[in-house]
Order: structure tokens, then C-alpha cells, then sequence
């Protein structure tokens, strides 16, 4: 049994029927693979981020509430690994000293476990920031570890690319937890204000927030401050909340909009406060490229983790849960082709289909033998020059340009001879000859669909898919 205190809020007659629930399992029915307890019954979810959606719930009916230091660490992390996306360039030469984004492989033999293989991830990636992104508390399950390790993937996923190959009014509130967890978040918040990231003003915030936790984990809760938790008002456009719990995301919305309580005292009511549905229920998400060197076949997975859903016990209180799950990391190609018809000036279905063994230039040839795409910056060529790149590289491999970009250069794609292995890069080429050395070559992506996905939301520039050097793909 996990140390908690509960204590009195506001004074109201807690709820005590219980709500309609659906399995955690069912959040995610395209999960591959999900961590903790699958039979987990949540509350349907309603788009707003589990934690902020927890707390108004529970303010609107009248429900105890429960909260974790894991969960609101974590909620805390996912708002960091978000502002160092939104400011990667800026924050790059403090960070690392490679331009790009740098590939780590996680070597692995039989079938993955996605736990040790992200703990694997966790001690490839730089320790600038030392024990702040841990979720280790006296809470903490296993998922809440791994989905601690996941955020902080995300927050280095500007940076570094990821790859595994085979050989996730209230009555009361109770707080898990010790003391010293408590405390431990608290000295974070001033660790990641030193840090000199631009987050001081966030944690101007946090900081007295953090005090109020520490200070009701030792039975000495300040019952008006956490009264002012949500202060949930109605308006046009969706319910706005001026409390102190929306402080807890840095930024709102789609378009990545700064926090305005952010700017306002932390005992300041009197503002409309931010619409609950800025606040979404994402995930950090970070892809890996997934090799199988025994059937070679090759995909893209995508490991998403955070404050997943929100969990109700026996007696109808709410408790927001940390989660992790599996997913495939790209479209469908024939929904990317599909759109390739539609934006591009695509022609006929090619006659002949390449000569290699490739499912995904079968695709695209049986789609158009040639066309254009982004106003005629991409021309579609004919699958006719090959080059050997098996020198050297520990396997059969073979290039060929595939879209002419003009000035030599070429959206291009390299397989492995009996394999589904395929990288999409752009490099310079002269005839059957690629000019551009493997190791300076910025591979974009490892299937079709990805590259046609990325190209396409991006008006061709597929710079921004950079996932480290050919070399390093090849050498694997």
C-alpha cells in the first residue's frame, strides 16, 4: 500500500454513483503492444488532457480526487519536452554538438521488450539534464518509468532519431506518495529554472505550486489554494479555467500558443482563464525504425507515452494514469499515393514495374510511371539507373534516384538485395553514378509512405525528416 493523505477540499456531498467505463485496452484499439493493466476501467475520454480532465470532472460532480506524483511530474515533463521542440534551434548548440539529428540503434535479439529497450534508449541519449526527467517515486509502476524514459525520448527526438533492430468542487483530494517524493519535484522545479532553457517564467509558476504540494504531503494542506485547483466557468467557445492547474501546460492549444496565466500572479482569478479544450490529450510520441533481420522485413513504430486516461475506483474518485502503447509510426501508402493523384499532376500507370524486389516502388510505378509534385519541383522518373553500394557496407545494396529535384540532385532510395530494408534520402547523382559519399547523405526516411507524408504536409521540403546518415543505416 502506497503512503497517501487525504484531506477536506470543499464542502460539498462527494458523489458516490459511479460512472460509465470502458477498458484502458480500448483507448487504443491500433495498439501493438500497450504496458500495465489492460483491463483498466477509464472514463470515456473527452479530449482534454486526463489530468486537467480528472480535476474538472471531479470539481463538476462532486468526486473525490486522487493524484500521483507521477502523474503530475510527468504532466510537468511532457510541457518540457514540448518547449525544447518549439525552441530546438535555439537551444541546439547548448544541447549537442551535431547538426541534424543524430541515429541511435538499440541492437536487440528475439522479440522486443519495449521496456528495456527504452530504458536501452534512456543511456544512449545525453545526460544534460541528470535525474529531472525520472519518474521515480514511491508511486511509480513500471509503466510510469518507461513513460518518464518516452517523454524524455520526446524531448531529445529534435536531436536524435530512434531505430531498434532485431537479431508507451472537489470533496477531497488524496496525494500518493511521500514526503519526499513531493520534495524531490519541488527541487526540480528550481533545477530546471537554472538550466537556462527559457522556462524561468514556467517555473515561476510551478514553483509555488510544488510548495503547496509539499506542504499538503506533510498534513498541512492550505484547503484555499487547493480550492482554487480549477475553478471551472462556463462561456462561449468551451469551459474556461483560470485555476492554477492549467499553469501546468506551457503551452495551449494546436499551434503551440504560450500559457497567458503565465503571466499573472498565482493567486490571480479574476482573468477568463484558457478554454479546457486547448489543453489536448496528446502523447509525446517518438518513431523507431524496426528492423527484423530474421524474416527481413522493416517498419516504422511509434512508442507513445503520458497521462494516458482517467481511472475510477470503487468508491467513484478519479485518478489520472500514466500509459504506454505501441502503434505503427506512418500512413498507409496507398492513402499517401492517393494523395500524390490529388495534389500532384501525376500520369499514366508505368508499363514495365521495377526489376528489384521492392513493395513500395511496385506501389508507386503501378500508380504513375511519371509526373510532378509542389508545382513541377519533384518529376517522377522512370526506375532505370542502379547503384551498387555493397562495398563496404556489411550487405547487397543497390540505389536509384527516383525524383528529380534538378541540379543533379535526387529524392532517393536505397535496398538491401533480399530484404524489405529501405532508406529514402536526396544525394547527387550523374547518370548511374551517385556523386554524394553515404556517410554526408541525410537519410528521410524508411519507407514510402513516410517520405510521401512528410513531403506532402511540408510543400516538399523533407529536410525536417532527418534521421541521421546513410552510412550509419547501411552499416547496421
Amino acid at each position: 500500500m502506497c503512503p497517501m493523505i487525504t484531506f477536506p477540499v470543499d464542502a460539498v456531498t462527494p458523489a458516490t454513483g459511479l460512472l460509465p467505463t470502458r477498458s484502458l485496452a480500448g483507448l487504443h484499439e491500433d495498439a501493438l503492444w500497450t504496458g500495465g493493466d489492460p483491463d483498466l476501467r477509464v472514463l470515456k475520454p473527452t479530449g482534454i488532457h486526463p489530468l486537467l480532465g480528472a480535476v474538472t470532472r471531479a470539481f463538476s460532480d462532486h468526486r473525490p480526487l486522487t493524484l500521483s506524483p507521477d502523474v503530475v511530474w510527468l504532466t510537468v515533463l511532457q510541457g518540457v519536452a514540448r518547449h525544447l521542440r518549439v525552441h530546438a534551434d535555439r537551444l541546439r548548440d547548448r544541447l549537442v554538438g551535431h547538426r541534424g539529428r543524430e541515429l541511435l540503434t538499440v541492437v536487440i535479439s528475439g522479440a522486443p521488450d519495449w521496456p528495456e529497450v527504452v530504458a536501452a534508449f534512456e543511456a544512449k541519449l545525453p545526460d544534460s539534464f541528470g535525474e529531472v526527467f525520472t519518474v521515480g517515486f514511491s508511486t511509480s509502476s513500471a509503466v510510469d518509468r518507461m513513460a518518464g524514459r518516452v517523454v524524455l525520448m520526446d524531448a531529445w527526438s529534435s536531436y536524435f532519431a530512434y531505430r531498434v533492430v532485431t537479431l508507451c468542487g472537489i470533496p477531497s483530494i488524496t496525494l500518493t506518495g511521500t514526503v519526499e517524493d513531493w520534495t524531490v519535484i519541488r527541487e526540480r522545479v528550481d533545477r530546471l529554472a537554472a538550466m537556462d532553457l527559457g522556462l524561468e517564467k514556467w517555473c515561476r509558476s510551478l514553483a509555488p505550486i510544488a510548495d503547496h504540494f509539499v506542504r499538503a504531503s506533510r498534513g498541512d494542506a492550505d484547503r484555499s489554494f487547493w480550492q482554487r485547483i480549477l475553478k471551472l466557468r462556463s462561456a462561449s467557445g468551451g469551459d474556461r479555467a483560470p485555476g492554477w492547474i492549467t499553469r501546468l501546460y506551457p503551452y495551449l492549444g494546436d499551434e503551440d500558443e504560450p500559457n497567458p496565466l503565465l503571466d499573472l500572479p498565482i493567486d490571480d482569478m479574476t482573468g477568463p482563464g484558457i478554454v479546457t479544450l486547448d489543453v489536448p490529450a496528446t502523447l509525446s510520441r517518438v518513431k523507431v525504425a524496426y528492423e527484423n533481420r530474421v524474416t527481413g522485413q522493416t517498419s516504422l513504430l511509434a512508442l507513445n507515452a503520458g497521462v494516458v486516461a482517467v481511472a475510477q475506483e470503487s468508491d467513484g474518485s478519479l485518478r489520472p494514469v500514466v500509459g504506454c502503447h505501441l502503434t505503427r509510426g506512418v500512413p498507409e501508402l496507398d492513402e499517401m499515393l492517393n494523395r500524390v493523384g490529388r495534389e500532384g499532376r501525376m500520369g499514366a500507370p508505368a508499363e514495365f514495374l521495377p526489376w528489384v524486389d521492392s513493395a513500395d516502388l511496385n506501389a508507386l510505378y503501378r500508380r504513375f510511371a511519371s509526373g510532378t509534385l509542389f508545382d513541377g519541383a519533384w518529376r517522377l522518373r522512370g526506375f532505370v539507373d542502379l547503384a551498387d553500394l555493397g562495398n563496404g557496407t556489411g550487405g547487397e545494396w543497390w540505389a536509384s534516384p527516383i525524383f528529380d529535384l534538378g541540379d543533379d540532385r535526387f529524392v532517393s532510395v536505397a535496398g538491401e538485395f533480399g530484404s524489405e530494408r529501405r532508406y529514402w534520402f536526396v544525394a547527387r547523382w550523374q547518370g548511374r553514378l551517385m556523386l554524394d559519399d553515404p556517410a554526408e547523405v541525410r537519410v528521410c526516411a524508411t519507407s514510402l509512405a513516410a517520405l510521401l507524408e512528410g513531403a506532402l504536409d511540408n510543400g516538399g521540403d523533407v529536410t525536417q525528416l532527418d534521421s541521421g546518415s546513410l552510412a550509419d543505416y547501411l552499416a547496421i
